[in-house]
């Protein structure tokens, strides 16, 4: 029996979770240069809160022209995309409601907030080996990760064992609840350090993506976690402003240093990124910053709309 106000054991767990995570294939359209070479993406997704949905990562669905999903007992369902979120790297996905299984619950994450060393188990397909299941602790919370190509934000980060096909697969913590959705790992010769975006985002934009666009917003303002006196060890940590959007020219300058937005104090980039996106578009915000040699000054500014490759607060 599984009891959810305990931990439960872990094998009760997967014996039930898998029954609603799925294994999600999308077909890319043909190279008009290969017309015989086939291009796809496979990955992992799992029953969401609406009926006859999948949520799963937005870039296994990239440029998808079809979309296919299998069930645990090896039913093949075609699937429809009817929310993208490719900022977030969230997607739903919309199968015949047949098929469709009610999920385990998802954890209120406001009552009960996430705590690095809690046990987590993430369910998902890596290399297509179905239903594979693998253990770890959280090893950090509201991480903020920046690639090459963009930057993610608010992040579970665990040392749960990641591979390719476990994008978009649940993860469980040790009362059989889900907090997040698998997103994927830092690449390069290491180890342990997976990524996962909490179960409250999906939750929260999953309703922006199918009703209406999801627009995440943005001031315009590139910042860097700096150090006063150059002490990483200082709790003096401050946001430096190093580059500013076109628009924001001559109104923010390099080097001035982000106090507070709308009131609230920020010392990293992670808690000036939640408070961003957590904003309504269109809208503004009232920055206040410190220049040097002329104090502190308030500033409103409008809220722009984010784009994938944005790298901008």
């Amino acid at each position: 029996m599984l009891i959810l106000n305990a931990k439960i054991e872990w094998t009760d767990l997967v014996e039930k979770a898998e029954k609603t995570v799925v294994h999600v294939v999308s077909f890319k359209k043909n190279d008009p240069q290969k017309p015989w070479t086939s291009s796809h993406s496979e990955g992992s997704g799992f029953m969401f809160e609406i009926e006859g949905s999948i949520v799963t990562n937005s870039h296994l669905i990239e440029e998808a022209e079809e979309i296919v999903v299998s069930l645990d007992d090896g039913t093949v369902c075609p699937a429809e995309l009817i929310g993208n979120d490719p900022i977030l790297d969230i997607a739903i996905l919309k199968i015949p409601n047949e098929f469709w299984k009610k999920p385990l619950i998802f954890r209120d994450l406001k009552k009960r907030k996430l705590l690095p060393g809690e046990e987590v188990l993430a369910i998902g397909n890596p290399f297509g080996l179905s239903s594979s299941a693998s253990k770890g602790i959280i090893s950090a919370v509201d991480r903020f990760l920046e690639t090459k190509t963009q930057i993610k934000w608010g992040l579970i980060q665990t040392d749960v064992a990641i591979n390719p096909g476990n994008s978009g697969g649940p993860l469980f913590d040790n009362r059989g609840e889900i907090i997040g959705m698998t997103a994927g790992k830092l690449s390069g010769e290491v180890e342990n350090i997976s990524f996962s975006i909490p179960i409250e985002k999906i939750v929260k934009w999953s309703k922006k993506m199918i009703t209406e666009e999801a627009v995440h917003p943005m001031i315009g303002i590139e910042l860097e976690e700096y150090y006063l006196n150059l002490n990483p060890n200082s709790k003096n940590r401050v946001l430096r402003v190093v580059k500013v959007s076109p628009k924001l020219i001559g109104i923010v300058k390099q080097n001035d240093i982000i106090l507070e937005l709308n009131g609230s104090k920020v010392n990293s980039r992670n808690e000036a990124f939640e408070i961003v996106d957590n904003l309504d578009y269109p809208n503004s915000i009232e920055i206040l910053i410190y220049r040097y040699n002329l104090g502190e000054l308030k500033i409103s500014l409008p809220l722009e709309k984010r784009k994938v490759q944005d790298r901008y607060l």
